[in-house]
């Protein structure tokens, strides 16, 4: 293995473990009530809050995540 393989290697541990610790991060969906809807203020400003700072970043990370898998499959392919 080169050094383009060992890198994207540890890159792609790196943010396999950031990506878990964004997940564990994130409260449970289970605490919104079906009573409540979605039309309270929380739901409203969701966006605004740790919550959704956490949502967006763990889709960002989970894409990184599966791109630099297949990149680091295709580099040790070669």
């Amino acid at each position: 293995m080169g050094w383009i393989d060992w890198t994207l290697s540890i890159v792609t541990v790196l943010v396999g473990i950031v990506l878990t610790i964004i997940v564990m991060l994130q409260n449970s969906k289970d605490s919104q009530s079906s009573i409540t809807g979605a039309n309270t203020f929380y739901g409203t400003n969701k966006s605004k809050t740790l919550d959704g700072t956490l949502s967006r970043y763990t889709v960002v990370f989970a894409i990184a995540f599966c791109l630099l898998c297949f990149a680091t499959t295709v580099a040790i392919m070669k």
